[in-house]
């Protein structure tokens, strides 16, 4: 069973529970007490995970999408008012120590900072892309007392968003680009990734980028459930590079 971890209000998420079936199970937020949840460690620190429904079937979990960041308090509308920081936090903490022990692959992974990847900043997202040989778009900070809005980014004209799942990618852009974009995911630690690309050449420039890309989409879709499975990205033939 595929499992889909998500916030409540993530139409992504729902259409690829709806894409992949019977083959997926999607708790949101709001679903997670609706099942057993199981962390065990031993005298020898070694740390074993499960999963069963309600009824206490043991649900076999091959492979997790985890479209989850932190728990919030407005996350938990059924806890009381009082309750709902302390109780994010503590779920937070369950499930980063859950998708950290699961033996089955994890699209992404959590880290101390975050339940998926390491939820960068812009800047760190840039200076990470720029080692990689990425051309960055600038990022540009300020701190101003005043109430108009900040001005709109220029839209790109030839700009397109890229999905990347692992060492393939969906999108119209250079291969370069593309194999740039998964050399970033790699480093990030994040399987899957996204970034809008000014255009189809070479040194196309990358902007914004973060791990969390549109599992709407069916090719990615597709391909994320082929990298769950282990196939090469060479095999995955609706993935466009």
């Amino acid at each position: 069973m595929l499992l889909i971890l998500a916030h409540d209000r993530d139409p992504a998420a729902r259409a690829l529970a709806l894409r992949w079936g019977g083959d997926a199970l999607l708790l949101t937020v709001g679903d997670l007490h609706q099942a057993r949840w199981r962390l065990d460690v031993d005298r020898d620190g070694r740390v074993t995970t499960g999963l069963a429904a309600a009824d206490g079937t043991p649900i076999p979990v091959t492979g997790v999408v985890n479209r989850l960041g932190v728990i919030t308090g407005a996350d938990l509308a059924r806890v009381h008012p009082r309750d709902r920081a302390y109780a994010g936090a503590e779920l937070t903490a369950f499930l980063l120590a859950w998708l950290d022990a699961c033996p089955a692959p994890v699209l992404n992974p959590p880290t101390p900072r975050c339940l998926n990847g390491p939820a960068w900043y812009p800047e760190e997202w840039a200076n990470a892309a720029a080692s990689v040989g990425l051309r960055v778009d600038a990022v540009h900070l300020s701190l101003e007392l005043a109430t108009a809005p900040p001005a709109a980014v220029p839209a790109w004209d030839d700009g397109v968003r890229v999905q990347v799942i692992g060492d393939a990618w969906v999108g119209g852009v250079h291969p370069a680009v593309g194999r740039r974009l998964a050399g970033l995911a790699r480093l990030a630690g994040t399987p899957l990734l996204t970034a809008t690309v000014s255009g189809p050449g070479p040194h196309a420039r990358v902007r914004d980028i973060s791990a969390w890309p549109d599992l709407a989409v069916p090719e990615v879709a597709d391909a994320v459930a082929a990298a769950l499975r282990g196939v090469p990205a060479d095999d995955v033939s609706a993935v466009a590079g």
